[in-house]
């Protein structure tokens, strides 16, 4: 039974990593970890009915080891997959003072499938919202590429966002560098609304705030905008860098690849967290 049952993940495995590359191509990244899953529960499978049918010729530390690696491995994905699923807002908050859109790889002036989802929701959001302030963060991918964030710029000037409500980002290459950088853009431009609008600050105690409630975090009124299997890590790492009160904007992903995404920023989760990301 257990060898049938691996052998159909295996199965499953293999067709989606073919449904991938006919619907996305073989620049999709990852796609091929699919097919390393198919080889391995195929060759755990193989092991475990060749124990079961030749026991003398099958030493049982080999199935027994396959199987508790690929149930350990099960285990912590479906975790972290409730995790991510679990994380993603219902409702984006609305007025907020600045958010940050997240940008993924472009080719040439276009956005991809999964930008236009960001920008499409970013579009909304900024109709919707206009006193709030679009951080569109996004470098160069590579020497002679446009800027992520240049070509979200472009995009959403053709949904009708008006360009005084974007600032971009032109610097970051990874989600940890995206919340960096725009995070020290939006303290540069609240820094330059306090010169341009002083207020009436008093000294106080510096036991008062926290008596009246007041947490001095830098982070009230900002937001992050990406995919929804891209929330959860995003907003973790937003948190590890001290923005411990920031909210979430969800913008919805390609149904058909939603579980490589998924899969993927799982495995991204694990290594930011091995990193001293998260």
């Amino acid at each position: 039974m257990l060898a049938w049952i691996l052998t159909a993940g295996a199965v499953l495995c293999l067709i989606y990593f073919i449904v991938i590359l006919f619907y996305s191509g073989m620049g999709t990244a990852y796609a091929f970890i699919w097919f390393l899953f198919a080889m391995g529960l195929g060759i755990t499978a193989w092991c475990v009915w060749r124990y079961q049918h030749y026991p003398r010729k099958m030493p049982l530390r080999l199935p027994v080891s396959l199987v508790t690696l690929c149930g350990a491995g099960l285990v912590i994905m479906l975790i972290l997959q409730i995790l991510i699923i679990s994380k993603v807002p219902q409702v984006a908050e609305s007025g907020l003072e600045y958010v940050i859109v997240l940008g993924t790889p472009v080719r040439g002036e276009m956005p991809g499938r999964t930008l236009k989802l960001r920008l499409e929701k970013a579009a909304e959001y900024a109709i919707q919202n206009p006193e709030t302030i679009m951080v569109l963060s996004g470098g160069r991918t590579g020497a002679d590429a446009k800027a992520e964030a240049e070509v979200m710029r472009q995009y959403l000037l053709e949904k009708g966002v008006p360009d005084e409500q974007m600032v971009l980002e032109v610097r970051s290459t990874s989600t940890v560098e995206n919340i960096a950088y725009s995070r020290i853009l939006i303290d540069m431009m609240r820094k330059e609304k306090d010169k341009e609008n002083p207020s009436d600050k008093r000294v106080l105690p510096a036991y008062l705030p926290s008596m009246m409630g007041h947490k001095p975090d830098n982070s009230r009124q900002v937001g992050i905008l990406t995919s929804n299997f891209h929330l959860y890590r995003a907003m973790q790492i937003a948190r590890k860098q001290g923005m411990q009160e920031i909210s979430g904007i969800a913008s919805p992903s390609d149904r058909i690849l939603f579980v490589h995404f998924c899969f993927r920023d799982g495995l991204a989760i694990l290594k930011e967290r091995l990193a001293g990301n998260l």
